[in-house]
């Protein structure tokens, strides 16, 4: 399409806070609630633990704070560190549009001062311009097409020009050097779903994150790059998907007049890659109904989604986050699928191991389940022979303050404390009359 990338970066440089719809002001700050909680509980991962150590030994400038670390970095290792804990337990919502977009602006941001009023602006241009690119380059995601069914994975790929528009806003680019950020960042455009269930697998928005911050930079300072990324040849459409794939009306239809966070933000229950959902909240809900324990349960019928669920016996936290079989043991054995089973000592522990090896999985009987609409049957079978079935349809998630708000204080009371998890929620609520960032930075610091 002719043009795609000038019209979304003159969007990224010309859109004003005022022409953004209020439901998505008030969405958009409630994601940027849940996301600073599920970064700063995801900072005590100890993935993220050890690349905010590897950060902190850069001695860069101390310029943009690493969340829940104690110390600043400079904006590109910041936005690296903290891309990746607010993606570490899979616990962030809205298709991952904020793990790379709210860091790179925060990063970005931090040293001069940046606003709340920009911030959120930055955020939401930044999580509009990663929504157009996914539904245009993922347009046959539903029918196991396009660049994820090659194993992409769009968080980093189309991500890495979400950070860099977010960062361009705070940077105040014109629709120029916008374009030529776009460029920058398509060059580091990265990520492979094989990383799924592993360490590497957040670095995919830590990557984005800081990707975008550079991009943004370089632009600012006159750094060239391709003028059309997204439709040339040989570009980033080009790149990554087929003949035919790319929906290229999707990507500038009602740009700049139709926000996709009007429809609210959706942000995740519990803390594992979303094709686990359906079959953990289905044997959560039988289990609950019929006052089951897991020494009850034989078998459990459900499509295995081994397309993402890549780990069969995981070892770790993230190998659990991708793995049914432990989702589904610690869903019988706690009731819950939070961050507190995304650990190590959870995914190891002598019941968790004697139940996956006991426990079987039994695939659907019709063929794998692909889209997201429609519903999901799942049946426990019980050791006395009785088959328990329950349908889920859409799971549940976790929209209105009333729902996020217990989630922002469970991930980040643990490590801030109550009084600052309070003052945190209370300036991003209010981000819109926050002269700067500086103390809200300050109270993530941790």
């Amino acid at each position: 399409m002719q043009g795609a990338t000038e019209a979304l970066a003159r969007f990224a440089a010309t859109t004003k806070l005022e022409d953004v719809p209020p439901a998505a002001v008030q969405a958009a700050k409630l994601a940027i609630l849940d996301t600073l909680a599920v970064t700063l509980v995801g900072a005590r991962d100890g993935a993220c633990q050890l690349l905010a150590q590897w950060v902190k030994d850069q001695g860069a400038g101390a310029k943009a704070t690493v969340i829940g670390q104690g110390f600043r970095s400079s904006p590109l290792l910041a936005a690296l560190a903290n891309g990746h804990a607010a993606h570490a337990l899979d616990l962030d919502g809205g298709m991952h549009l904020s793990t790379q977009t709210l860091p790179a602006a925060l990063a970005q941001g931090e040293a001069s001062g940046l606003s709340g009023p920009t911030l959120l602006l930055a955020y939401l241009v930044g999580r509009e311009t990663g929504h157009r690119l996914d539904a245009a380059f993922d347009a046959g995601r539903n029918e196991g097409k396009g660049p994820t069914y090659r194993g992409w994975h769009h968080t980093g790929t189309n991500g890495s020009l979400a950070a860099a528009a977010s960062a361009g806003v705070v940077l105040g680019l014109d629709t120029r050097q916008m374009q030529m950020a776009f460029g920058i960042a398509a060059q580091g455009a990265s990520g492979l779903r094989a990383n799924m269930g592993t360490m590497a697998k957040a670095l995919v928005a830590g990557n984005a994150a800081r990707n975008g911050v550079m991009a943004a930079s370089l632009a600012q300072q006159g750094f060239l790059a391709e003028e059309a990324i997204l439709e040339t040849r040989e570009g980033l459409a080009n790149a990554f998907c087929l003949e035919g794939e790319c929906d290229w009306t999707v990507l500038t239809r009602d740009l700049g007049t139709h926000f996709e966070l009007e429809r609210g933000e959706t942000t995740k229950e519990y803390a594992c890659c979303t094709p686990a959902h359906r079959p953990v909240e289905a044997v959560l809900t039988i289990a609950k109904e019929h006052g089951l324990r897991a020494e009850d349960v034989d078998a459990i019928e459900t499509d295995p989604h081994s397309f993402s669920l890549r780990r069969e016996r995981p070892a770790d936290g993230q190998g659990g986050q991708y793995s049914l079989r432990y989702c589904l043991a610690v869903a019988l054995l706690d009731g819950e699928v939070g961050w507190r089973q995304m650990t190590d000592e959870r995914v190891r522990a002598e019941d968790v191991q004697q139940l996956m090896d006991r426990l079987r999985i039994v695939p659907l009987p019709e063929a794998p389940h692909l889209g997201r609409g429609g519903k999901e049957r799942v049946t426990i079978i019980l050791r006395d022979g009785r088959r328990l079935t329950t349908e889920i349809g859409q799971t549940r998630r976790l929209s209105t303050r009333e729902e996020i708000e217990p989630k922002f204080f469970d991930c980040a009371v643990p490590v801030v404390g109550r009084e600052k998890a309070e003052r945190l929620r209370d300036l991003v609520l209010d981000l819109e009359r926050v002269p700067s960032i500086g103390p809200l930075m300050t109270t993530v610091q941790g």
